[in-house]
């Protein structure tokens, strides 16, 4: 903006104080103190003892001095060294003076970043669809496991289950025992034998 020549075509001189908004459809140059926002349509020149105490929106703004609010210029944000600006900017290209003092943030709009932005959409897009994916993948699975887990023992079974064991009787549920004899027919056994010759030995010792 150094090399281009602007058409300046309203001056606020130095020493002048507007308070209030302030609007032109051309290129400004202001050395006075404006309280107030400033909205030109063309380029905007801040003297070194210009001062605006609001926001600023212009096609391409040139600060030499103060500057407090945000500012909007599309094309071209140029801070001087003796410029003192004090909000953010946002802007396509930028240049700072070493000497200057910016407190605030910068924002870079152009067709690159608009670009980028889309870019980083889609991703975002697509990362969300393949989390879906994955999630209706799960819902899946866990309802195939569902269907195959055994059906579960319900009270009404239970109290089925156990009427069936009451109603058998107590003879059958007994474990069958091998007929035995009947004590009274069972051949008497001898506790001791007689020995042969014992009755003759007897007598004698008689």
């Amino acid at each position: 903006m150094k090399n281009q020549k602007l058409n300046i075509t309203t001056l606020i001189g130095k020493g002048s104080v507007m308070d209030g908004d302030f609007a032109s459809p051309g290129s400004v140059r202001i050395d006075g103190k404006i309280g107030g926002n400033v909205n030109v349509e063309g380029t905007l020149v801040v003297g070194t003892s210009g001062m605006i105490r609001g926001n600023v929106k212009c096609s391409g703004i040139i600060v030499g001095g103060e500057i407090e609010g945000n500012i909007i210029a599309p094309e071209r944000a140029e801070l001087s060294s003796t410029s003192r600006v004090i909000g953010d900017i946002h802007t396509g290209n930028i240049i700072i003076d070493e000497k200057a003092l910016f407190h605030g943030k910068c924002i870079m709009e152009d067709g690159l970043n608009t670009a980028r932005d889309k870019d980083s959409f889609s991703f975002k897009a697509k990362e969300r669809k393949d989390s879906k994916s994955a999630v209706s993948e799960v819902k899946e699975a866990l309802e195939e496991a569902s269907e195959n887990e055994p059906e579960p023992v319900t009270e009404n079974a239970a109290d089925n289950l156990t009427r069936s064991v009451k109603d058998i009787p107590f003879e059958d549920a007994l474990p069958e025992t091998p007929e035995t004899e009947d004590a009274s027919e069972a051949e008497e056994i001898p506790l001791v034998e007689k020995v042969p010759g014992t009755d003759e030995v007897s007598e004698a010792l008689q």
